[in-house]
Parts: C-alpha cells; sequence; structure tokens
C-alpha cells in the first residue's frame, strides 16, 4: 500500500486502489476498512470534473462488443448521476433539457464525456455544436473531436451500434460550416482557410461514417500498387 502513496481520498485514488494488480484483494479490503468514514463521505458527495474524467477515461468502450459496452453504460450513467447530484433515473431527462447556454462549464463537459460515449445522435450534434460555439477555439476543437483517440465524436461513431447515416452526416457538416463561417466573420482566419477547413472536415465526416480505418487502408495499398 505504500508504493500507492495515498495522500487524500477521492474517487480517482479510490479506484486506483481497487483497481490495482499491485494489490492483493486482502489489501484492497484492508483499504477499505481503514478508511471506511473517508471512502463513504466521498460516495455521498458530487465527483469534480476531473474525477469524472479520470473514471470515464479508464472504462474503456470496445468496438463489436455491444453486452460489454451495456453494462459499461450503466456504470457510467450511475457516475454521472452521482457527479450532478442527481439519480441515475433523471439523468436522461437532464440530457435532454439542460441548457448548454446556463449551465456550469463542469457539468457540460461531463455531459458531454457522458454523450459521446452513449448520447442520442441528435444529443452529439447538439453537444459539437456547443462545442464549436467559442470562435477561438473552433478550429482546434474541430480537429480534436475529428480525431479517432479523443473521446469525441470519431470514437463515437466508430462504434457499430451508433452508425451515421445520411442524415445525421448532412446535421453534423451544416453545424460544423456554421460554426466555421461564424469563425470566420470573427476574423479568426480568411474566407479561403475557412473553405479549406470546410472541405477537410466534410471529407472526415465522410471517412468516420464509411469506417476510415478501411479507406486509409485501401488507399495505402493502391500507392504501393
Amino acid at each position: 500500500m505504500e508504493d500507492f502513496k495515498i495522500k487524500s481520498i477521492n474517487a480517482v485514488n479510490i479506484q486506483r486502489v481497487l483497481g490495482s494488480s499491485q494489490l492483493t484483494d486482502a489489501q484492497k479490503a484492508e483499504f477499505i476498512h481503514n478508511n471506511a468514514v473517508e471512502i463513504k463521505q466521498v460516495m455521498q458527495t458530487k465527483i469534480t470534473k476531473e474525477e469524472f474524467a479520470y473514471l470515464m477515461k479508464n472504462r474503456p468502450l470496445i468496438r463489436f462488443r455491444p453486452l460489454k459496452n451495456s453494462f459499461t453504460k450503466k456504470g457510467d450513467k450511475i457516475l454521472l448521476a452521482k457527479s450532478l447530484g442527481i439519480t441515475d433515473a433523471e439523468v436522461d431527462d437532464y440530457i435532454q433539457n439542460i441548457r448548454l447556454e446556463d449551465s456550469s462549464p463542469e457539468n457540460i463537459e461531463k455531459v458531454r464525456t457522458y454523450v459521446y460515449r452513449h448520447g442520442k445522435k441528435d444529443d452529439v450534434v447538439r453537444f459539437l455544436d456547443y462545442e464549436l460555439s467559442n470562435v477561438k477555439t473552433t478550429l482546434s476543437r474541430l480537429y480534436k473531436t475529428l480525431d479517432d483517440n479523443s473521446g469525441g465524436l470519431a470514437g463515437y461513431f466508430s462504434r457499430p451500434i451508433h452508425r451515421m447515416d445520411n442524415k445525421t452526416l448532412a446535421k453534423l457538416y451544416n453545424t460544423i460550416d456554421k460554426r466555421i463561417n461564424l469563425a470566420c466573420e470573427a476574423g479568426e482566419f480568411s474566407k479561403e482557410d475557412a473553405s479549406s477547413v470546410a472541405q477537410w472536415a466534410l471529407v472526415r465526416i465522410y471517412q468516420i461514417q464509411n469506417n476510415s480505418k478501411l479507406i486509409r487502408a485501401y488507399n495505402a495499398y493502391k500507392d504501393l500498387t
């Protein structure tokens, strides 16, 4: 237990201990026993944005494993409810009715993380719109969310259960194009750059829709032949 150097009892450190492969079950049980009061207090308080992000990062979703992911979704919903101070039965209504312009950035980030893992397609479009709403960060956030390993939009649509239909593709592109134009009007980049970024984004979301890994592999094969 000394190797962990646990300085405080919080959700992240509790998970580190209980998920450790270096500790025996007996040591983990001893940890729970010795810190029972503190652990109980943590379980009765909200989870911070940083703690929630850490917990989500360490609960990976796996492609082509819908049964496993459905169990993960149940756990994620409980974690989100705990972090927001609501019941898990209230999570779906909370997501549907959250006012992004009025809610705290911390709560928005928690819900965004959950939506990009388990949300409905329209929720994903809505959160993408919000994510790109700051003209100063539109470009960087766009690049990040369309990256395969960022936990954003690309990751959501990489799972077979979240296949991107043409209607959703159109909604995504309209949202992206609108935000690019607004950033351009605000002077963040030129019309030429805006056009170039919009074209890149259209190709990128089309790749995501059609399984970009297969497309890149095919293109790479063509280049070698």
